[in-house]
């Protein structure tokens, strides 16, 4: 599905590009309607002309494929941590590095709600949390703590040269009533 949404988004990016640069030129006159229909007339008319038109279009379409097949292969690069390890190359994802995040927070009860976004760069990740806190902790300490617990679980699953950085971002910290909470923690434990 992300391959068909890159060609969307590169085919919309074209399509406007081409819209907007016909609409300049007809709003700054430097080609008339006229010139514009026998232009149209005589490419119509020979069929050398024609073959001419095609082959350009067919360039084109080349062109705009390759770029697309570049920006693709690219995107997947960016989505997965790839290193030499004794035995063989390893492949982690993005999707395998925010689970890891995913079960480390679910261990910090006085964490409301998060958002992870990952970012890979070479062999570096970049970990931005934007979090809600429950109130009646510090949050310094919680921070600290939860990045921690991240680094030292993504240590043991990528090499040793990568970089992690870990950003904590609170949005908001929220009151609550604690005996709501212990309930929504004992329904939690139960499944």
């Amino acid at each position: 599905m992300k391959v068909f949404n890159v060609f969307a988004h590169i085919f919309a990016i074209f399509a406007f590009l081409t819209i907007g640069s016909l609409l300049v030129i007809i709003s700054i006159h430097i080609l008339s309607v006229e010139d514009a229909l026998a232009q149209l007339r005589e490419l119509y008319a020979s069929p050398w002309h024609s073959l001419q038109a095609g082959c350009a279009g067919i360039i084109f379409i080349a062109v705009g494929l390759t770029f697309s097949r570049i920006l693709v292969k690219k995107r997947r690069e960016a989505e997965a941590l790839i290193f030499q390890s004794e035995i063989g190359p390893i492949i982690v994802s993005v999707t395998a590095l925010d689970d890891v995040v995913k079960k480390v927070m679910k261990r910090f009860h006085l964490v409301k709600e998060w958002k992870t976004k990952t970012m890979i760069q070479g062999k570096d990740v970049e970990i931005k949390l934007q979090l809600i806190l429950w109130s009646g902790s510090k949050i310094q300490e919680l921070l600290t703590e939860i990045q921690q617990e991240i680094r030292s679980r993504l240590k043991k699953m990528l090499a040793k040269e990568s970089q992690i950085e870990i950003t904590c971002n609170v949005q908001r910290i929220e009151e609550h009533d604690s005996r709501v909470h212990d309930l929504e923690r004992e329904a939690a434990a139960s499944f």
